[in-house]
């Protein structure tokens, strides 16, 4: 690496930085290790609440600094504020600290939500090369979800093989991958120093971003594309905890942890693929498609458990309902570098990551909300009874929002000028 050029070697870094950044071993299981120390599925949206109320008490005052201090820094921070949050579930188990560790797990994420992107692109702006971004952004999503899908097979094996710690053992590799991340963002070049605007000019130039029509509009479909991507994550654990009634398998720790994988591996390619997809179908379809394929997919997870509810289920139907885990993966894999790639063509270098943050805010904000509501009507009414009714309100929200587009925002090929 050191006979590289300083474009090659900064993007090799970033590439292993990719690698380790999300190496959450520990994820498919969270649930079960909640529910070992006393807490109900209302608990656990709680839980799962603060975390997103973190992250959007923290996004913009993160972006700021990004833009302010730079990106390595916060590349460095955000691995080390992961590792202390899961070190936090490990060492005080209770719903206080299980409360505390996903306000630490929301900061980390609120770090690391806008730099590595913003860097990326700077980078290569930095050469003239901007015109490579969705190309390589989709190449780093893919490889996020690589690492992260190989460290969820890792968690599985810790989980069946480690007993009555096994859950405390994926924790453990979590935190410990979170540290060699930020390790390896030491090795990053800071990038060129940003034009520092005086607070009052900065605060003009974010406002002037977001009343941009097409940065508006986008926070608003990002707001239910978020919501529809996020409720079915969170309830996989406890969809193949009840499954497990029907289909014993899904009980198993390591097939746990290889559905992960797998689930992570398959989206991989579908954000490598991203360019190519842009290209022969154009914004539009991608778009319109993201939304309904999550909703249709968490209706046929719905039908599934009304079916089990009414003592009608069988295996074949929970299979179904387990392949909507990989039909999800799809916009899930894709609209990552979709969005970014949507955002960071429109807005001005000094105040990319804090506009970037400031989007994310406002889909964090809400989905507190809605990820608290869903869990306790999951809770109280049944998981059907939740499937089915995000996958109604949230055609009906994402079909309201795409209509209400800016007229010709979504036309065209190929990457942005």
């Amino acid at each position: 690496m050191l006979h590289l050029s300083p474009l090659r070697r900064q993007l090799a870094c970033l590439h292993a930085y990719a690698l380790v950044t999300y190496p959450f071993a520990c994820v498919p299981f969270l649930f079960l290790y909640f529910r070992q120390h006393g807490l109900g599925e209302g608990a656990y949206g709680e839980i799962v609440g603060a975390y997103y109320l973190a992250m959007f008490v923290c996004e913009v005052p993160t972006g700021v600094l990004a833009d302010r201090w730079g990106r390595r820094p916060m590349l460095v921070a955000g691995p080390l504020l992961l590792a202390s949050g899961f070190g936090t579930l490990l060492l005080w188990p209770t719903y206080a600290g299980f409360l505390v560790g996903e306000v630490l797990l929301g900061l980390g994420h609120a770090v690391l939500s806008g730099p590595p992107s913003a860097l990326l692109y700077e980078t290569l702006a930095e050469h003239g090369q901007q015109h490579r971004f969705l190309g390589i952004e989709s190449r780093l999503s893919a490889l996020r979800l690589l690492g992260t899908g190989s460290a969820f097979l890792i968690g599985g094996a810790l989980a069946r093989h480690g007993g009555a710690e096994g859950y405390r053992a994926t924790i453990v590799a979590t935190a410990l991958g979170c540290v060699l991340a930020a390790v390896l963002a030491l090795l990053l070049r800071p990038g060129q120093p940003q034009p520092q605007l005086r607070a009052r000019a900065f605060a003009g130039a974010v406002g002037r971003e977001l009343r941009k029509p097409a940065v508006a509009w986008l926070l608003g479909y990002w707001i239910v594309l978020f919501a529809l991507l996020r409720f079915p994550f969170h309830d996989y654990q406890p969809y193949l905890s009840a499954a497990g009634a029907i289909v014993p398998l899904l009980h198993d720790p390591l097939f746990a942890g290889a559905l992960f994988a797998t689930l992570n591996l398959g989206a991989a390619p579908l954000s490598a693929l991203v360019p190519k997809l842009v290209a022969r179908c154009g914004r539009r379809p991608l778009f319109w498609g993201m939304p309904i394929v999550l909703c249709a997919s968490m209706a046929v997870m719905g039908i599934e458990r009304w079916r089990a509810e009414t003592g009608t289920g069988a295996p074949w139907l929970v299979w179904l309902g387990v392949s909507m885990f990989f039909l999800q993966q799809v916009p899930f894999g894709m609209h990552w570098a979709l969005l970014q790639e949507f955002v960071n063509h429109r807005i001005g270098s000094a105040v990319r990551t804090t506009v970037l943050s400031a989007l994310s805010l406002g889909a964090r904000a809400v989905y507190a909300l809605l990820n608290v509501l869903l869990f306790h009507l999951q809770a109280e009414r049944g998981m059907s009874t939740a499937f089915l009714c995000t996958a109604i309100f949230g055609l009906a929200a994402a079909g309201a929002v795409l209509w209400l587009r800016p007229r010709g925002l979504l036309r065209g090929q190929g990457p942005l000028d």
